[in-house]
């Protein structure tokens, strides 16, 4: 069995892709598009969705994390992503991260990419459509007026899901302290929040208040490495810790 996995430079639902496939032991292929210029060429490869993660797996086009842990419970039950035991709760952890925790750190990322000149490259370290990083990060001045005006976020919208990752940490720390998340075996609701947290660790000025908590040591191991880096990105001010 393998999969096809379509994604873009820096994407924190695509890690979470890729940690279910190796949790469930699938190779796979990964295509990265570039950012933003996936809406318009992943119709071109007949998916019909605008976002990404998308996968190929046995003929069938999937596109979101939560339709990609269910095709790969489908056609590999065991490890389970969703153990039987626990798993409307394990489910509720899943979407909230899926829907809420991951847009918020998106958000975040898309405005401090206007606002720190030197994160978009930092985050090119794999081929985009074939073409090595290195010939990426070379074209990326000219390109980079384009990326932005498609990927812009409010600072009014950054402002809400600054102020708004507190809770969602304490909220992604009670889920470690009630074993909905890092328990022994990993479940599909581990591999939805890790990451969105790890991406949150590349802010330089997010990392001193996240990296020593239970959400931080969780997102670390299971992502130990992320490439890219946010330096000053925006106003200490707005910092909610």
């Amino acid at each position: 069995m393998h999969a096809k996995l379509v994604g873009v430079p820096g994407s924190h639902p695509c890690v979470s892709a890729e940690l279910m496939l190796r949790y469930k032991g699938v190779e796979f292929s990964r295509l990265d598009l570039p950012n933003m210029s996936h809406k318009a060429i992943l119709p071109l490869l007949r998916y019909r969705s605008s976002t990404v993660p998308v996968m190929t797996l046995e003929g069938k086009r999937i596109s979101g994390t939560m339709k990609i842990a269910r095709a790969l419970e489908h056609f590999v039950p065991r490890p389970t992503l969703f153990p039987e035991s626990d798993r409307a709760t394990i489910e509720g952890a899943e979407a909230w991260a899926d829907s809420v925790l991951q847009d918020g750190v998106r958000q975040i990322a898309r405005y401090s990419v206007g606002h720190d000149r030197e994160a978009m490259a930092s985050f090119l370290t794999a081929p985009v459509m074939k073409i090595p990083a290195s010939t990426m990060r070379a074209i990326l001045p000219a390109i980079r007026p384009v990326v932005l005006l498609q990927m812009r976020t409010s600072e009014e919208t950054a402002r809400t899901c600054l102020a708004a990752l507190p809770a969602q940490l304490d909220r992604v720390d009670a889920l470690l302290a009630e074993g909905v998340i890092g328990g022994e075996q990993p479940n599909a609701a581990d591999f939805q929040v890790a990451p969105a947290v790890r991406l949150m660790l590349c802010f330089d000025q997010l990392a001193p208040y996240i990296e020593d908590r239970p959400a931080g040591r969780h997102a670390r191991a299971y992502v130990p490495e992320y490439p890219g880096r946010f330096r000053e990105a925006f106003p200490a001010a707005w910092l909610p810790f």
